[in-house]
């Protein structure tokens, strides 16, 4: 029979809010980054660089999170987390020169690789059960932050300017660290026997094929995140307005996908649904980009494409997780987010290189999306997945 454990909705639910400042911190650096590098003179490397600092620093910072969770505990680590993202980005907005301004953001990131990490071990902890329902509620906290971040901050940064804006966000976010301090209790777990094993010993091939199937699978979201709005005002000539409600239907539908799919495995087995999902992707990412070019089937192939691309980390980290030792979840989790955040860091800047020696947009997000995925789910296919009684 399946474990039958008791799930814990309400404290899950407080947990997955955590997830709003990650994305609400990113998307209030791309709208504030002309003030920024208009007030800081900064060059386009330099302003660029800003983002580098985030994620690079989280890309190191979420493997050795994820063991420390399993050390430590899962709250004390998404606290920490939480607390440095909104320290270092409340700072950042009062420093006055490049190389503060860039220590400050790499803080940020500090806090950014704690938090993800430590949140999906939690949520495994707090709905064991549902592990792929939990996932998918990060997911949604993630982009309803990032629609958030955008929404407030561009209001904030017209009326009082960037500087305010980052205050406000990490303001918010000291509210979110009192919330989870108050709010979620420790998950009591018995491994003490466990916990002093390196590293190394933590982790066996299947959780390295996945954090590996992740590093494409979020190729996706980031090369497709960071170059679609260009390739549909250039190549396929939207207008500005156009391409901003296109890139909206975009980003809504992976909420949709992930409640859905994160739902549906929890049922049938999470393999057979990214499977389901990574090779038919791979397709409609061929049509979208090759054959669409009208407004409105642009808006319908690229929210389609957004639902079936949502398996990716959804999915990916509760079955890592079920393929570690339970006591390892945590190191399983930080050891596939901190993939997910070297894609951030390298997709973008590959995409943009195969744009420069192709000069063929069109060609380069075909490349970035549809190989990645069938990269992604050959790589889904070889893995062994517990059946439900043993999860």
């Amino acid at each position: 029979m399946p474990n039958q454990t008791k799930v814990d909705w309400p404290t899950a639910l407080i947990a997955a809010a955590s997830n709003l400042l990650p994305s609400m911190v990113v998307a209030t650096l791309g709208i504030a980054l002309p003030e920024v590098r208009q007030t800081l003179v900064l060059s386009e490397l330099e302003a660029g660089s800003l983002f580098s600092a985030i994620f690079v620093v989280a890309a190191v910072a979420s493997a050795f999170a994820g063991r420390l969770t399993d050390k430590i505990g899962r709250k004390a680590v998404l606290v920490t987390g939480i607390s440095l993202v909104s320290l270092g980005f409340a700072l950042a907005g009062l420093s006055r020169v490049y190389p503060v301004t860039l220590l400050l953001l790499a803080l940020t990131g500090l806090g950014y690789g704690f938090t993800t990490p430590s949140l999906y071990a939690l949520m495994s902890d707090l709905v064991p059960t549902r592990r792929g329902l939990g996932a998918s509620l990060v997911t949604v906290a993630y982009a309803i932050g990032g629609s958030l971040g955008s929404v407030i901050s561009s209001s904030i940064i017209a009326r009082a300017g960037w500087r305010a804006a980052f205050l406000t966000v990490g303001g918010f976010g000291i509210a979110i660290t009192g919330l989870e301090m108050v709010r979620i209790r420790t998950v009591a777990k018995k491994y003490s026997a466990y916990v002093g094993l390196s590293f190394r010993k933590a982790l066996n091939r299947s959780i390295l094929v996945l954090a590996l199937a992740e590093f494409f699978g979020g190729s996706v979201f980031w090369s497709s995140a960071s170059w679609t709005p260009t390739v549909l005002r250039t190549a396929k000539e939207l207008s500005l307005g156009e391409t901003g409600l296109v890139m909206g239907v975009w980003a809504l539908t992976p909420m949709v996908g992930a409640l859905l799919l994160g739902n549906l495995s929890d049922k049938v087995g999470r393999k057979v649904v990214i499977l389901w999902s990574a090779f038919p992707g791979a397709i409609l990412a061929f049509v979208v980009y090759y054959w669409l070019a009208s407004f409105g089937s642009l808006a319908i192939g690229l929210g389609l494409y957004g639902f079936v691309k949502a398996t990716a980390p959804t999915l990916i980290v509760p079955l890592a997780q079920e393929a570690a030792a339970a006591e390892n979840a945590g190191t399983a989790s930080g050891v596939v987010m901190s993939m997910h955040y070297v894609a951030a860091v390298i997709a973008p800047l590959v995409a943009a290189q195969l744009i420069a020696t192709t000069g063929d947009m069109i060609l380069t997000m075909i490349l970035t999306s549809s190989l990645p995925l069938l990269i992604f789910g050959s790589l889904i296919a070889t893995i062994k997945e517990k059946p439900a009684a043993k999860r």
